[in-house]
């Protein structure tokens, strides 16, 4: 293996010092290869890899390195590595992104078997039907209270209105957000389209999935770890009760079935993020929240596979996708043989059964403030009610500029390309269940008091509530920690 791993590295002109020779040779030799091929791609400098080099490209290299440790330790792997683009980032690799958005989603809609799919070009002057796919590029309310959309394809644009006569049309277009691509059923000429119906790409799955193994996966995150309002008591009840320690009988039993744990974001509360930030924080430096971290997470369990994501409070770049936490920030994370660092966000197979999208979901808001009847009906108070519209999507945050976003090649991470068994989410600090098309939908809760911004939006949190899914029953259970005396536990409900 070393001799295969020095040829390698030497035939494409690098050589390596005997501290990276002896890293390279404990991974699987399609991981080197990989290394190499992905520091080539980056047009590095550097002829002579060291540890120092390496550690230099290590978070572009990270879901190459999470992937392995995947792949060889207890049914945990990472479907969804991301590409980062290792050059400045001009307007070419935005049009890049679009487009390939675009020409992916399209073809999910073009299995749908849609009637006289046409391009907007090949619309005649004379009057006929067609159906068309397009991106939504701005919509408005005529003086007539009718919805003109201007739409989009690779081909051309045009206009497609939607008559108010039309309740249950006219409410459903409403909904539509810029960027969304859909596929409009119209009549009309070049001149004018006139809207007859809306198709989605929507997910669905034609079946539930069930597994033989009688195990469970928690869900959870928001920890805010430095924040004044963090609840160190409350985690330590779950973890005493995770380990076995705490509970009746019963929930001791299912405790032991926890298998895999999934940590959605916001593992701590940063630095900088809000003016003020400071008043509210306990611990005031990300490293030394990051120690807090590794201090709780190292007395779970060792057989209790963790899979963690960041979110807008970690040590990563704010916009999406995120890479995972770094080494420089919680090296000692780094080193939990059952601790598997990931990007947000990140399609991760467990027991080679199971697909499970986590989202930290920093769009969620952003779904609430552009989509009316969600403000109005739910609020901040249902978070799956938004996952169902990305569902619908296909795509986690359609609309450009309401999030900052990464291009990444020729690849766009926020669609929903796979369609998951569950999605989980976090970010809005209340735990709930739903279903939509046989995809169960889960956000997770929190470890954090009330905040002063939650008072200030009207977002009422239920913290210290875990949501528990058995994979070989489906049954479903949410065990709160919050109580004063003991934990409780209660059914599950899949709302809508």
């Amino acid at each position: 293996m070393v001799g295969e791993i020095l040829k390698l590295y030497t035939g494409k002109g690098f050589l390596l010092d005997k501290e990276m020779l002896e890293l390279l040779s404990e991974l699987e030799f399609d991981i080197a290869k990989g290394i190499i091929e992905r520091l080539i791609d980056f047009k590095i400098k550097e002829r002579v890899i060291t540890r120092k080099v390496f550690d230099k490209y290590k978070e572009r290299l990270g879901d190459l390195l999470v992937s392995n440790k995947g792949e060889e330790n207890k049914g945990v792997k990472l479907l969804s590595p991301l590409n980062f683009l290792s050059k400045k980032i001009n307007v070419e690799d935005f049009v890049r992104h679009f487009r390939s958005r675009f020409e992916k989603i399209k073809e999910i809609l073009e299995t749908k078997d849609l009637d006289n799919l046409s391009s907007i070009r090949r619309i005649s002057v004379v009057n006929g039907t067609w159906t068309i796919i397009a991106m939504i590029s701005s919509k408005r309310i005529t003086k007539n209270k009718n919805l003109l959309l201007e739409v989009e394809d690779l081909t051309g644009s045009s206009i497609v209105l939607v008559n108010r006569e039309n309740s249950e049309l006219f409410a459903q277009a409403k909904n539509l957000l810029l960027d969304d691509i859909v596929a409009f059923r119209v009549s009309g000429s070049s001149k004018m389209l006139f809207a007859n119906g809306i198709v989605y790409p929507d997910a669905v799955l034609k079946e539930e999935r069930y597994s033989d193994i009688d195990k469970y996966v928690a869900f959870s995150g928001d920890f805010h770890i430095g924040s004044k309002m963090f609840l160190e008591d409350k985690v330590l009840k779950f973890i005493s009760w995770l380990n076995g320690e705490v509970g009746d009988e019963r929930q001791r039993e299912i405790a032991m079935k926890v298998k895999y744990l999934f940590l959605i974001g916001d593992n701590i509360d940063g630095v900088g993020h809000y003016p003020g930030q400071e008043k509210f924080l306990d611990i005031k430096s990300c490293k030394k929240q990051y120690n807090k971290l590794e201090e709780i997470l190292y007395k779970i369990r060792k057989d209790v596979q963790i899979i963690m994501c960041p979110g807008q409070h970690d040590a990563v770049w704010v916009g999406e996708p995120q890479s995972a936490i770094p080494e420089k920030w919680a090296p000692r994370l780094h080193q939990m043989e059952n601790l598997f660092l990931v990007p947000n966000p990140s399609l991760v197979e467990v027991d080679g059964e199971f697909k499970i999208l986590m989202y930290y979901g920093a769009s969620i808001n952003r779904f609430i403030d552009e989509m009316f009847d969600i403000r109005v009906k739910y609020g901040h108070k249902s978070p799956t009610r938004v996952v169902m519209e990305m569902l619908k999507r296909r795509h986690l945050a359609p609309t450009h500029g309401v999030m900052d976003y990464i291009p990444c090649g020729d690849r766009d991470p926020l669609i929903i390309s796979n369609v998951p068994d569950i999605i989980a989410t976090a970010g809005q600090h209340r735990a709930e269940i739903n279903n939509y098309n046989n995809i169960l939908m889960i956000a997770s809760s929190c470890w954090q008091s009330t905040t002063p911004f939650e008072e200030k939006v009207g977002s009422i949190p239920e913290p210290c509530r875990v949501p528990l899914f058995n994979l070989k029953t489906r049954e479903i259970k949410i065990i709160d920690f919050n109580e004063e005396n003991g934990v409780k536990q209660e059914e599950g409900k899949q709302n809508g």
